[in-house]
């Protein structure tokens, strides 16, 4: 299993090896079998009875190298996006230096002025 820390600490020339790797895997479109698969672990919520299955929330552990590819991905479509004006201004939650606040700023903003 590869964690966090390995792939932190690889030299260069390994992680161009990893980036052709994940092109390739890109370009062709068919990934790992064990990327696909997570191992899920129930976690009790506080304070609720344990002999309820309803009580538990899954916990997935998926692979680091397919996380990884995962951000490469939705980086390269959130530009792309971006770039070409395809997402709603409007849109504020999970984009950057945007945030779902945006709205209750306006909210807020579109009452003061009805009430002035």
């Amino acid at each position: 299993m590869v964690h966090y820390q390995m792939l932190k600490h690889l030299p260069n020339d390994a992680l161009l090896t990893l980036l052709n790797i994940l092109n390739n895997i890109w370009a062709s479109g068919k990934f790992p079998t064990s990327w696909c698969t997570s191992i899920v672990i129930p976690v009790p919520k506080p304070g609720k009875d344990t002999y309820d299955p309803s009580n538990y929330c899954p916990f997935a552990v998926t692979s680091c190298i397919s996380k990884v590819i995962e951000r490469m991905i939705n980086s390269c479509l959130v530009w792309y996006l971006e770039r070409n004006k395809l997402i709603s201004p409007m849109q504020c939650g999970f984009r950057k230096q945007r945030n779902t606040t945006d709205h209750l700023v306006r909210l807020e903003s579109s009452a003061r002025e009805a009430f002035a």
